[in-house]
């Protein structure tokens, strides 16, 4: 990373703090980036030079640096669910090693429910699809689905997570189609030797998803709070989601519509049916 890069990233972090937590001290910077209280002295005065006038204020009661009057923060930055998002992010990453950055350690508690009696892939599975779409390298894997036992040659793409499972994207050379696998359904996976092909006359290359049309085509999606619901239940979605004139509009690509139906085609846990109605 670029010297002014690292700096805009560390000014972030200081645009975040103003917005969400009303303010930081050269102590807080200083422990979480791990750097001297000279290096975050100077940060600051580089952040307010790099601002707007006003950005930046210093409260002596509570010694610290405060948002001013000119301070905007990014618009990502102000949107809720983002930061709620970023906030059960850090949740998860802390699950996976120990983290401290963007936000006070013991000052906001967030547990995530989602993560018990999740899915759980195999390790080795995992591991093996992650270096292979960092590497890009074609697997031959064994995979489970509803209807069959099948091997597979698959180019893995990229990973998803819908409707409470981690897939994989990915080329599938048996079938010439690009298709989604849920990482649970693969059980076994090992490189395909592409030189060793080669000889006997069996010639395939990694395949990026440059021509997945489904992925690269966008789409709107449309619902509207089921009206067999008590008026009170579509008045608390309503407020749940962004319903605008009694709709909800979702923007995804073709590849993850499927997901978005299943997600909202979920039945109601006291009334027994459907939330939500797609419109056409």
């Amino acid at each position: 990373m670029k010297k002014e890069e690292r700096e805009e990233e560390r000014f972030e972090l200081l645009d975040h703090w103003l917005h969400w937590y009303g303010g930081f001290n050269a102590t807080q910077i200083g422990d979480a980036i791990g750097i001297s209280r000279q290096n975050v002295s100077l940060l600051i005065r580089n952040f307010r030079n790099s601002r707007p006038p006003g950005t930046l204020n210093y409260d002596p009661s509570r010694k610290m640096h405060v948002p001013g009057k000119g301070f905007q923060a990014k618009k990502h930055m102000v949107k809720s669910h983002l930061f709620l998002d970023h906030l059960r992010g850090q949740e998860l990453i802390n699950m996976y090693r120990p983290q401290r950055w963007w936000d006070p350690e013991d000052d906001i508690l967030f547990e995530n429910l989602d993560r018990y009696g999740s899915p759980e892939p195999s390790s080795s599975i995992v591991t093996t699809v992650v270096r292979a779409i960092h590497e890009k390298k074609i697997l031959n894997i064994r995979y489970q689905s509803r209807r069959k036992d099948s091997s597979r040659l698959v180019s893995p793409n990229r990973l998803v997570y819908a409707v409470d499972r981690y897939h994989l994207r990915a080329f599938c050379h048996t079938t010439s189609t690009y298709r989604d696998f849920v990482l649970t359904r693969i059980f076994e996976a090992s490189p395909f030797d592409e030189e060793a092909s080669a000889k006997e006359g069996v010639r395939l290359s990694w395949v990026s998803e440059e021509k997945d049309s489904a992925w690269h085509t966008r789409k709107e999606l449309r619902f509207r709070p089921n009206q067999n619901l008590p008026k009170d239940v579509i008045q608390t979605l309503k407020k749940d989601y962004p319903v605008v004139n009694g709709v909800l509009s979702i923007e995804c690509n073709e590849a993850t519509a499927p997901y978005i139906d299943m997600k909202f085609a979920r039945p109601d846990f006291k009334h027994r049916i459907p939330q939500w109605v797609k419109l056409g």
